[in-house]
């Protein structure tokens, strides 16, 4: 019997939780300087005999997301958190309870569903500008922030028909109470358990509980009441199992619109803040797109038939997703031992799938910190591996949202557009925050100009 020959593994010396400080003050940085240190795979020693990995080659991301991802699922330092405000849920459930799931929601996520969909999108976005437009010519916005408000107005409406956006909604408030614990207790390795009589425990379980009860009111509501609506409850309510006929429990559906919530709007918006900051930065661009627009719409709002010649608007918000990727990060843990590319992957490491590093490898892009659409010609789009480009993930357990996402960012990158110019403020300290998803630390500030 001949044995393979392992590879020795490219190792960072010292052991991370020595580290903690560099790694949790900026946790990018830290990655990106071991990338380009020790290249696309590299053992980070956290205790003797227990390590993490960072992937950074799209074979491996192929590996881990795809071919073998039976063997990688979600470890429990990322599920335990999130399993907190949405229970188990599409996000956090692994084996059968995850494809049961997935199956049952699936449906709702089709193109023919989500075309109901496009009206909502649409005008809510026309009521968001509204605002804008009784601004005087050149008033500044945190587009960061407005962009937040405006997908969580989409999310409650596609959700539940319910605009949960507004400062005074008291789902709205349970909701941003619920998730800015969640983006706490991700991001620090140690903290209070819940048991623990704090503050923050004590305000995160009063949000939990209005979140739950008002969830569940809405759709013991519907249940009582069902009627004719294109909203994604009532398709998810209406979902049936083909080999049962069972249909979501009510806490199932609490637990998959909580988490719809929270998968829906703050990665929409930061991507969406990103594009914004990239236009501002790129005229030419910008003027690009203008032409786009002017020849497809000419002023009238984007609809459905029309989603798809918005080519030029697409190809920027892929490209922003390339560059900022929401999860920048895609964390796993093998259930056993493995060997990726003929290194020995050990049971139970913490694997980090690198999308930032992968997204900007220039084996695969050219000048890959630059910012070009043309990225996303089709010939080019061909000549790359699979896992040159996954902002939504890949396999079995790609994001069940991803068109969902792909439509809602172009409809307002059209609507907007074709509105308002949005100028840069000079001197600003844009910073990425790598906490939960991708984010402008600081917020982006713009001024903001009508267009004739």
């Amino acid at each position: 019997m001949v044995l393979q020959t392992r590879k020795s593994l490219p190792t960072k010396p010292g052991y991370l939780l020595f580290d903690s400080k560099e790694i949790q003050s900026n946790t990018l940085n830290f990655y990106l300087r071991v990338w380009k240190e020790y290249g696309d795979i590299v053992r980070l020693p956290i205790l003797p005999n227990y390590s993490a990995y960072l992937l950074a080659h799209p074979n491996y991301a192929e590996h881990v997301l795809s071919t073998h991802q039976e063997v990688y699922p979600k470890p429990d330092i990322i599920n335990k958190p999130l399993n907190l405000m949405m229970g188990e849920s599409i996000l956090t459930a692994e084996g059968d309870s995850w494809l049961k799931n997935r199956r049952l929601m699936q449906p709702a996520f089709h193109m023919k569903q989500l075309a109901n969909l496009v009206d909502v999108m649409v005008s809510c976005t026309e009521s968001f500008i509204k605002d804008w437009q009784n601004k005087p010519d050149g008033e500044v916005i945190d587009i960061a922030e407005e962009t937040l408000k405006l997908t969580l107005k989409i999310a409650g409406q596609a959700l539940f028909s319910k605009d949960i956006s507004d400062e005074d909604s008291v789902l709205g408030k349970a909701f941003r109470t619920g998730y800015e614990f969640i983006n706490y207790k991700v991001n620090n390795l140690w903290t209070e358990p819940l048991w623990v009589p704090t503050s923050r425990n004590k305000h995160f379980k009063k949000a939990k509980n209005i979140l739950d009860d008002l969830i569940l009111d809405i759709i013991n509501y519907r249940r009582q009441n069902p009627s004719e609506r294109n909203d994604l409850l009532s398709m998810l309510m209406s979902a049936r199992d083909e080999d049962t006929g069972e249909g979501m429990s009510d806490k199932q559906l609490q637990n998959e619109v909580i988490t719809l919530l929270v998968a829906g709007h703050e990665t929409a918006a930061s991507s969406l803040a990103w594009t914004w900051y990239l236009l501002a930065e790129h005229l030419d661009i910008a003027e690009n797109l203008q032409d786009e627009l002017q020849a497809v719409l000419n002023g009238s709002n984007p609809s459905f038939e029309k989603l798809p010649q918005l080519e030029y608007t697409r190809r920027i918000f892929d490209e922003t997703l390339r560059l900022y990727p929401p999860a920048w990060g895609i964390v796993r843990t093998p259930k056993k031992d493995d060997e990726i590319n003929g290194y020995p992957i050990p049971k139970n490491s913490i694997m980090t799938v690198g999308a930032f590093m992968i997204h900007r490898h220039p084996e695969f892009w050219e000048s890959p910190d630059k910012f070009n659409p043309d990225n996303f010609s089709r010939d080019k789009i061909n000549q790359r591996p699979k896992f040159a480009y996954f902002p939504f993930g890949g396999g079995k357990r790609i994001c069940i949202g991803q068109n969902f996402a792909l439509m809602e960012a172009t409809i307002i990158i059209a609507l907007i557009s074709q509105r308002f110019r949005l100028e840069l403020l000079p001197n600003q300290n844009i910073e990425i925050d790598p906490t939960f998803t991708l984010r402008p630390k600081n917020g982006i500030k713009v001024k903001v100009w009508k267009r004739n």
